[in-house]
């Protein structure tokens, strides 16, 4: 199943996944998925499926939306593209992979360890 990940940013690590249904990204609380970042606007992207791709549709933002790098008003999402609304990059997954469910999980592990040693702060 598709999904996206936030690589960076606030609750870096959280898995999102996508199914065929329409979800809204923004700071917004009511959003599908909420980015804390003052940067992100309240309504930011979508993402729609689209027949079996997945598209990325920037929502008027502030700030602007970015796929890899580039500002985008609209892209078709590939494997391992990288999006980015304000200081927070998600990246989108078109399936999932044990090597990837594993470098999450290590991912989540690592931080929560780092958490609790207070080696990081929020």
């Amino acid at each position: 199943m598709a999904n996206l990940v936030i690589t960076v940013g606030h609750n870096a690590g959280s898995y999102y996944p996508l199914g065929n249904r329409t979800l809204t990204v923004g700071r917004d609380p009511a959003r599908d998925i909420q980015l804390v970042d003052e940067r992100a606007g309240r309504k930011h992207f979508q993402i729609r499926k689209d027949g079996d791709d997945y598209a990325v549709i920037d929502l008027r933002s502030k700030n602007g939306l970015y796929v890899n790098g580039l500002k985008v008003g609209e892209a078709t999402l590939t494997d391992g593209d990288e999006i980015q609304a304000g200081d927070t990059v998600l990246t989108f997954w078109l399936h999932d992979t044990p090597d990837r469910t594993n470098a999450l999980n290590r991912y989540k592990k690592a931080t929560h360890e780092m958490r609790d040693d207070k080696t990081i702060v929020d």
